[in-house]
């Protein structure tokens, strides 16, 4: 029995100390980062916007499109900002205004911010609402194509 016991006692020790032999390990080395990140889109075209009525005694009506959306991504602690501009201008007298959910922003004649502060995260599905205005001074326009270019940058 001592003899049993001697030979399993080696054989176990073997096996350890061959498991112990034959134990390796590797090791990585490498960092982690993540870029500044600032990431807008839209969800298509608004409808082309035609005035085509007044009250008498006023103005022409204005017309308005709320059928796009956008999606906004950044992860500036500080916040961001999102601005809107339109190219070509227009002329006195017509007047297109965006609405991304702080209120409307004349964006006729110059890029304007159109949301002042806008927490780190993602959002999707935001409203965009246009109002297109003319005076009647101002005269028929015939259409125009016209860009609106959303842009989102760090405060």
């Amino acid at each position: 029995m001592k003899k049993l016991t001697m030979v399993l006692a080696i054989g176990a020790m073997s096996v350890l100390l061959l498991s112990f032999a034959s134990a390796q390990t590797a090791q990585q080395t490498f960092s982690l980062a993540v870029s500044s990140i600032y990431k807008i889109s839209v969800s298509g075209d608004p409808a082309d916007m035609t005035i085509t009525d007044a009250v008498p005694g006023s103005d022409p009506t204005p017309v308005a499109d709320n059928s796009t959306t956008y999606g906004i991504t950044h992860n500036d602690a500080d916040g961001a900002k999102i601005t809107a501009g339109l190219l070509p201008v227009l002329a006195a007298g017509y007047t297109l205004t965006i609405d991304l959910g702080d209120g409307p922003v004349d964006i006729s004649t110059s890029t304007e911010d159109a949301v002042g502060n806008v927490a780190a995260g993602a959002s999707s599905g935001n409203t965009i609402a246009y109002e297109f205005s003319a005076t009647a001074a101002a005269g028929p326009l015939t259409s125009v194509s016209e860009t609106v270019t959303l842009t989102v940058v760090g405060l």
